[in-house]
């Protein structure tokens, strides 16, 4: 059972070191830059801000996404660097931490690095009791899954949960370059037909280009805001069968408001900044022969594969989606549903509780895993 393998609930030890972090950087007053605009970015500077009272504001944020510089306050990486006076202590507020640590030391930054995670930012025994309500969904998760890396990934999530030790995120990550495209679970060819949902400024199709040897039938990227749009137009302009929607995924074709402006985590809201088209993957009409789909929808990964149920049923994509909070059961629970054949595997990339990622794949005998797990 997935509960003999939990570890005490315990106060959470990152959130000691952020209390502890807080302290030293109201003392000393040292002045400070933030690096990430998306969810982690914003939900730790406002933490910062309202805790200690106005006191603790970054100079400045960084970020690779162009879309979100303004030429003051948030500034791209080489402005950054070439600052005649840069802040000594730099907070990574991505959960793909990893990446931009050895970005930053490629650059020559000589200042403090710390990693700041949003499980810093939570009580973990609150965060807990929303997965105790849930022991029974997360037993059945358990059962279900189809290689013991998924069940250690699995079990190592939820005891950083109980313990606020990162550490076992740790344990328990893959390569974060490989997120989303794990190649121990996706096994390409050249007749792919891929679907990329959330596709950012272009980054996993060009993943998926050096996966496949550039060896592939066509590609649709589809994404919501404007500013991430533009430059996944121009990143992919000279790629050969490839084609861009300027666009969200839902469970029904419609309109909806967004909000916009927060890098790679914009997401749906009827409260939204800005308004976009929805579409129905099973209303694509030039993507009917797809074989493989990924979502990063913030949250709404499940919606979207409910208005691709027929795409699901009839062709048994491969899949690859983020799946926290209740989609982290909810997904494989549909998917196993609809498409009892499919295998269903857990990973974990990164510093957050948003780094799960769900894989779907139906594997032919020949294709079983060297292990012979499944």
């Amino acid at each position: 059972m997935l509960r003999d393998k939990l570890v005490p609930l315990t106060e959470s030890k990152v959130h000691a070191q952020l209390q502890e972090l807080m302290g030293r950087l109201i003392e000393t007053e040292e002045p400070f830059a933030v690096w990430g605009a998306g969810n982690t970015g914003t939900a730790a500077v406002e933490y910062l801000k309202e805790y200690s009272n106005g006191k603790l504001e970054p100079c400045c944020i960084v970020d690779n996404n162009p879309s979100v510089w303004d030429g003051e306050k948030m500034m791209s990486p080489d402005k950054f660097f070439a600052m005649a006076e840069i802040p000594k202590i730099l907070l990574v507020c991505v959960y793909v931490a990893d990446q931009v640590v050895q970005q930053i030391e490629e650059a020559g930054y000589q200042g403090e690095v710390i990693v700041f995670s949003t499980s810093m930012l939570s009580d973990n025994k609150e965060v807990w009791r929303f997965y105790e309500e849930h022991m029974p969904e997360l037993e059945e998760l358990y059962s279900i899954l189809s290689d013991e890396r998924s069940k250690e990934t699995l079990e190592g999530f939820l005891n950083c949960i109980r313990s606020g030790d990162l550490a076992y995120f740790e344990k328990i990550n893959g390569e974060s370059t490989e997120k989303l495209l794990d190649p121990e679970i996706l096994k390409f060819t050249p007749e792919e037909v891929f679907i990329d949902v959330g596709a950012f400024t272009g980054d996993t199709i060009l993943e998926f280009l050096e996966l496949t040897h550039g060896k592939y039938k066509k590609i649709m990227g589809i994404e919501m805001d404007q500013g991430n749009y533009g430059i996944l137009r121009e990143t992919t302009s000279k790629i050969e069968n490839v084609v861009v929607k300027n666009a969200a995924a839902g469970s029904e074709s419609g309109r909806m408001h967004f909000v916009s402006g927060h890098s790679e985590s914009c997401y749906l809201s009827e409260s939204g900044d800005s308004e976009t088209e929805v579409v129905a993957l099973d209303d694509l009409l030039q993507m009917q022969d797809v074989t493989f789909i990924k979502i990063s929808a913030n949250g709404l990964e499940l919606p979207i594969l409910q208005g691709a149920e027929q795409l699901l049923r009839r062709n048994v994509p491969k899949l690859s989606m983020y799946a926290s909070g209740r989609e982290l059961w909810e997904i494989p629970r549909y998917l196993k549903r609809i498409v009892p054949e499919y295998n269903v595997y857990c990973r974990h990339y990164g510093y957050g509780r948003q780094a799960m990622i769900c894989y779907a794949v139906k594997l032919m005998d020949e294709e079983r895993f060297d292990d012979g797990c499944i």
